[in-house]
């Protein structure tokens, strides 16, 4: 016992030192507060595609349909109805009498606008596979409204989730004009807050330091997110998983994600806290510009990339470091996911070999190489120590994801450690179909997979969607152009007075929560 008050004095040092820790999180003060290494550029899904993000819009905002943490089932939400009348054709009703935030009733012109707005590819918006499937949407009366599709789409209803909020007609007409680094300006959409109809309303945004929500009194009822609970939720950024640690102990915060196996023992033993893991849908991979997009470098040869493969021993990843709820991962995408499938060409852990097929490239002394990562610093660092035990000489550029994202995108990266979450999408649509359609996140550009994802992404039968996907899948594999790592567990710790419902999917359903 003399041992616990010791570490928890330590940690109530840390707090204070670092200017953190305050006595308005808990119970008493109905606040929730909790933590993120991440900075989040904008409370905006559509802009931001980050995971923060997405849970801060889960909170605020409703979307068409709801799926079920719990069950995954499909839930009617701001549609009461949808009706495919034939297979580019959905047909929504709308419910009645649900206000936004700022006093005004949603109606099927919010909705038109909504994603008319973003489905031009001129809108800028992240996560395209959301969008990329919509013609157009029609306003037949105000509480019903037809979705023209480009092609059949059999993830549409999936798209049409949590994922994809529902903003008022205008909602980005006043966004600021920005420069870009070519010289020309372009409208920032993402600098604009949301505006929503959830369970809790955004109160105040400072940007890369907190986020504050508070319970929306007026939430419509019936809503199968049930009315919120908790009066105040707290998002703070501390980029310092100890800080955090520190925090939870001492009451600074009440719950925190991500929490490293050395820690999660001692936070286990405190009579304050809960500790609890769980797999997720965050994969986690390298991209190797296999096309030469940032010009000529050593992912152009395929014996290079399947040298990388060979050189990284991803189950003691797993085992050692990741820890409880995460697995070795097969393929790009997640297997819960439809159409995903693990049987593809695998390259198990043989230094030797990697070795080898980089002298039979040329590349007998190994070579440098900048290492673009984001998250997670010490799993990118243990990557990279696999890699310069075979000669791949890593110079690790570890950033933001605002200041990495331009670097992709923009074709500059021949080695980055990524993750995807999918938005929690159930379709590899959403992951594998992400990453190889010649977009900016391309680095293979395969005509011939890009041909067989479409091919999957639109087929209105089930199993030619499967057939398709696995072709795909192999190919990639085969040709080694990504590497995918793990899968996600994540070890939550939270306030043992929270009574929180852990899901499988990476994220906080806060409105869920409430206090015991």
């Amino acid at each position: 016992m003399g041992g616990k008050r010791f570490l928890l004095g330590v940690a109530a040092a840390a707090v204070l030192t670092a200017g953190g820790g305050s006595a308005w999180a808990g119970k008493a003060d109905d606040t929730l507060v909790w933590a993120t290494a991440t900075e989040m550029n904008t409370p905006d899904i559509y802009y931001g595609n980050q995971r923060e993000a997405l849970i801060v819009t889960y909170a605020m905002c409703d979307s068409l349909v709801h799926r079920d943490p719990i069950t995954n089932e499909y839930k009617p939400l701001l549609a009461t109805s949808w009706k495919w009348t034939d297979d580019r054709t959905l047909d929504v009703k709308l419910r009645k009498g649900v206000k936004f935030h700022n006093g005004k009733e949603m109606t099927a012109e919010d909705v038109a606008y909504t994603f008319n707005t973003l489905a031009p590819e001129s809108s800028g918006m992240a996560f395209r596979a959301l969008v990329d499937w919509i013609q157009n949407v029609e306003v037949v009366s105000p509480y019903e409204v037809i979705f023209h599709a480009k092609h059949p789409a059999p993830a549409a209803l999936e798209y049409l989730t949590g994922t994809s909020p529902i903003f008022p007609k205008g909602h980005y007409d006043n966004a600021p004009t920005v420069p870009t680094a070519d010289g020309k300006t372009r409208r920032d959409y993402g600098a604009v807050l949301p505006m929503c109809t959830g369970p809790y309303k955004l109160q105040e945004y400072k940007p890369g330091q907190s986020l504050t929500l508070v319970k929306n009194d007026q939430y419509w009822e019936g809503s199968p997110k049930g009315k919120p609970h908790i009066g105040k939720i707290v998002l703070r950024t501390i980029p310092d998983v100890d800080t955090q640690v520190s925090e939870l102990m001492t009451g600074g915060i009440d719950w925190m994600w991500g929490v490293p196996p050395e820690n999660a023992k001692l936070l286990a033993e405190q009579d304050n806290i809960t500790v609890k893991s769980a797999p997720t849908m965050r994969m986690s991979f390298l991209s190797l510009d296999a096309s030469g997009r940032s010009g000529d470098n050593p992912m152009k040869d395929i014996r290079v990339r399947r040298a990388v493969f060979y050189a990284i021993d991803r189950a003691a990843l797993v085992k050692n470091l990741i820890g409880p709820g995460s697995v070795v991962q097969k393929s790009m995408c997640t297997m819960n996911q439809f159409g995903c499938t693990d049987k593809v060409p695998d390259y198990p852990y043989d230094p030797a070999k990697a070795k080898a097929l980089l002298a039979e490239a040329g590349y007998p002394n190994g070579f440098d190489i900048t290492f673009y990562a984001y998250r997670d610093r010490q799993y990118t660092e243990a990557v990279a120590n696999y890699l310069r035990a075979v000669g791949i000489r890593t110079n690790i550029q570890f950033l933001q994801w605002g200041a990495l994202r331009p670097i992709v995108v923009g074709g500059k990266a021949q080695l980055a450690h990524l993750t995807l979450g999918s938005n929690g999408m159930l379709d590899a649509s959403a992951s594998t179909s992400y990453y190889f359609k010649f977009t900016g996140d391309d680095y293979a550009r395969d005509p011939q997979v890009r041909d067989w994802l479409e091919t999957a992404d639109t087929s209105t039968d089930p199993e030619k969607r499967k057939e398709y996907y696995a072709k795909a899948l192999s190919r990639i594999q085969d040709q080694a152009y990504f590497v995918p790592l793990y899968t996600y567990g994540r070890t939550y710790a939270f306030n043992k007075d929270l009574d929180y419902p852990l899901t499988p999917d990476e994220m906080a359903h806060f409105y869920l929560a409430r206090w015991k």
